[in-house]
């Protein structure tokens, strides 16, 4: 483990990309997960995964940013995250909110129950986690909403709520980032036997807060959102590239 850190210290390098990194990536985020295998908590794997990210993204130049506290454009669309980047925001809501928070995610999952990526184009609805438009759980935010941005907000205000159909003018890093993270997680998770698909947040969310023993089940291999409708194109090994660098990772 300690090589693979060594070839990921300091972040990623996104002006040189290379799969080296990725598998690097993908073998640490393996050994942590088995460490919250072994602790029963996955505590210790999305505290590296989330600190590592953000390392790598204070590498980006993020000076034409239009991303700011209170614009939440995006925080009406569908998301999808993966059981463990779930479970941990349900352990970030704590507090006076926590039945209000309950209340908010189950209105929510009601609403957006069944629909299709398409159909929430033309839906607003706001994540329930918001609150005066800022997230409240932002330091446990998903990878999709920490690699989410925009260089204009007049745009994210005509795709999100006029469903427009234009391009978010983003960085090519960001997105980048996103799937290389993305992948490195769900190659780790997979390898430790572990459910890699990424699932839709409202009914995920409202899911895990019902259930008694989420946590627990799901380290114990159990896929307790099973019945979740799960990302279009959130499977990252059907794709041969993906599953060529999964191999090489572990076999």
């Amino acid at each position: 483990m300690e090589k693979n850190l060594q070839d990921i210290a300091g972040g990623l390098d996104l002006d040189r990309p290379n799969v080296g990194q990725i598998i690097a990536l993908m073998r640490v985020l393996h050994n942590y997960t088995r460490q919250a295998i072994e602790e029963q908590s996955i505590d210790v794997l999305m505290d590296f995964l989330y600190s590592h990210l953000s390392t790598t993204l204070q590498m980006i130049d993020a000076s034409k940013l239009a991303c700011r506290l209170g614009c939440s454009f995006c925080c009406n669309n569908w998301v999808t995250a993966c059981t463990p980047e779930i479970l941990y925001v349900l352990k970030a809501i704590k507090g006076d909110r926590v039945e209000q928070v309950r209340t908010d995610i189950a209105s929510a999952a009601q609403a957006t129950a069944g629909k299709s990526p398409e159909e929430r184009r033309f839906m607003i609805t706001p994540c329930p986690l918001l609150e005066n438009s800022a997230c409240t759980i932002y330091e446990s935010r998903p990878i999709v909403c920490r690699t989410a941005v925009s260089n204009d907000v007049a745009v994210c205000e005509r795709i999100y709520v006029n469903a427009s159909g234009e391009e978010i003018p983003g960085t090519f890093h960001h997105y980048g980032v996103k799937g290389i993270y993305g992948l490195a997680l769900a190659g780790a998770l997979k390898k430790a036997g572990l459910a890699p698909n990424y699932y839709e947040y409202n009914s995920a969310l409202h899911a895990a807060m019902l259930a008694q023993e989420a946590e627990a089940d799901w380290l114990c291999g159990r896929d307790v959102f099973s019945d979740i409708a799960h990302d279009p194109e959130g499977e990252m090994f059907g794709e041969p590239w993906n599953q060529k660098v999964y191999e090489q990772a572990f076999y």
